[in-house]
This record gives structure tokens, sequence and C-alpha cells, in this order.
């Protein structure tokens, strides 16, 4: 277990022993794990709540009493193709808050947040600034991957790729993942403003519309991206189509061409003793000239029609 101290007049995280500790005007942060957690002791209402629905996170969410806020977040993290989650919940009481998670997905950002913190921050605005710190930096990813998308268009232009549907599908998963994370986010932001159960001041409830507002805007650019995917298996299928009515085409113009062709071969094999062209010596060369001027005019007369 780590232990911070939050001076909240001055916006100031320090881990304990670098300042000193339970002086006035100072929130406590806890850093645990799942079994520190269980084996923590003291006045924690609705403890087992939240260790329960840390067994495992489903989800992120958000439950609010009257003596304390409980919560849980599952982060989806894209790394070589595959989609992974970082799990954490937390657990505020006054100004104390209890943030618990087996892994060191956290810290950095508890770091990046001692240097960056308001005047006068308690710890119900930490929370919420913990929050927005997480999905700061989504929407240079989210525009990263309009980017990949819009690669994947151009290259679909020039040469049908392989495995086509393979690449779609793992970013369709991938968007699902972060559609229906950001959908929650708008959730808990939502709940965190009703007032259900606690009081909350003017600034934190604009803070946690802020941050809903901004979970909600990263939720409708990961349904454009959802769509954008679409239009591009449609163009992918319409590609296919093209290609397949080509090939029908060409098919078609072949049999067509030899198709006369097959006609004097099979008129000349029945081999008739009365049939006048057996006897006559210039009856070959003919049928070949025919056959050559059969084929020329077919060929022109596609070609004016442009199916060749």
């Amino acid at each position: 277990m780590q232990e911070y101290c939050l001076e909240i007049p001055e916006g100031k995280l320090y881990k304990n022993g670098q300042t000193k500790e339970n002086q006035p005007g100072c929130g406590t942060l806890r850093l645990m794990s799942l079994e520190e957690l269980k084996m923590l002791e003291g006045d924690y209402p609705h403890k087992r709540s939240l260790y329960r629905s840390m067994c495992p996170v489903q989800y992120c969410k958000v439950e609010i009493y009257g003596e304390c806020t409980l919560g849980t977040m599952k982060i989806p993290r894209v790394a070589k193709g595959k989609t992974t989650y970082a799990l954490f919940g937390f657990y505020l009481k006054g100004e104390e808050l209890l943030l618990v998670e087996d892994g060191n997905f956290l810290k950095p950002f508890l770091v990046k947040m001692g240097k960056n913190l308001p005047e006068g921050c308690d710890m119900s605005r930490f929370l919420v600034l913990l929050l927005e710190l997480l999905i700061e930096d989504d929407v240079i990813y989210l525009q990263q991957q309009e980017e990949k998308l819009s690669s994947i268009e151009e290259q679909l232009l020039r040469k049908i790729p392989e495995h086509f549907y393979e690449t779609i599908a793992r970013y369709r998963k991938h968007f699902s993942a972060y559609h229906s994370y950001y959908e929650q986010l708008m959730n808990i932001g939502d709940l965190m403003q009703s007032d259900f159960g606690q009081k909350m001041t003017a600034e934190e409830r604009m803070l946690w519309q802020l941050y809903a507002n901004r979970a909600e805007r990263l939720h409708d650019h990961v349904e454009l991206l959802r769509e954008y995917l679409i239009q591009i298996r449609e163009l992918y299928q319409s590609l296919i189509d093209v290609e397949q009515n080509k090939v029908m085409s060409i098919l078609t113009v072949v049999t067509t061409i030899f198709l006369p062709l097959t006609l004097i071969a099979g008129w000349y094999g029945m081999n008739f003793p009365n049939m006048p062209e057996f006897g006559w010596k210039y009856a070959y060369p003919v049928v070949i000239g025919v056959s050559i001027l059969i084929i020329a005019g077919e060929i022109i007369f596609f070609r004016k029609k442009k199916m060749l």
C-alpha cells in the first residue's frame, strides 16, 4: 500500500514522508491492491460492495451512498492488435480516497497529477480530475485510428488486399470496446451530477458536466469511426462485385466469339457422305478464312460496344 497526502489549499500531492502527515487541510490517498482492500480495517461502509464489484471488474460504474461513493473502471487498451483492459476501483469517503488495482496502471497518472493540481483541490475534485486525465489523450488515439482507416481505404482503391475481413473484424472489435467504454463514462458523469445521496457544490457539478460532455464527444467520434468502417467494408464488397463482373464479362465475350466456330466444327463434323465441301480441294482453307473473318468481325463489334 502506498499513501499520499493531498494539501488542499496548495493543491499539491505528496507521498507520505515527503510532507507532514495529518496536518490541517490535508486529504489522504491510498493506492492498494485488491487483497489489501480485503484486509483493510476501519470505518469503510460498503467496502464489501467494492470488493465484490472487482471480482472481477465487469464494466465502468459508480455507486453513490450517503456515506461514500465507490466505483470500478474497465479501460480498454490496444496493444499489438489486441484489446486488453486496465482495471481499478475507487472508494471516496470525505477527504479520503482509496484507489484499488493489481498493477501499476495508476502510478504514472498520480505522478502527473501531483504537478498540475489546482489550488483548493479536495478529494472530490481530485477524483473527477483523475478520471478526466484517463481520457485526456483519447482524442489523439481516435484520430490515429481514423488515419489508419483512411490508409486502408486508399490501399483498397489501388489493390484489393488479402485478409481484409480479418482486419475489419479487428477494428470493429476495438471500436465496440471503446463505444461501450465511453457510454459507461457518460452514465458515470450523469449519475455523479444527480446529487443522489450527497450534496455537491456548483463547481463539482460543473466538473462532472464537463467530464460527461467530453465522454459524449469521444463516444460520437467512435460512432463516426464505426460508420466509416462500414463504408470501407461496403467499398470492398463493391470492388469485389466489379471484379467479378469483369471476369463474367470476359468469359461471356470469349464464349460468344467461339460459339460460331463451335457451330462450324459441329456442322462439318457430322460426316454425311453427300456433303459437297468434302470433295472440294479448297474447302479446308476456305473454312479457315471464314473462321478468321468471323472472329475479326466479332472483336470489332465488341470493341465498339466497349466490351473488350
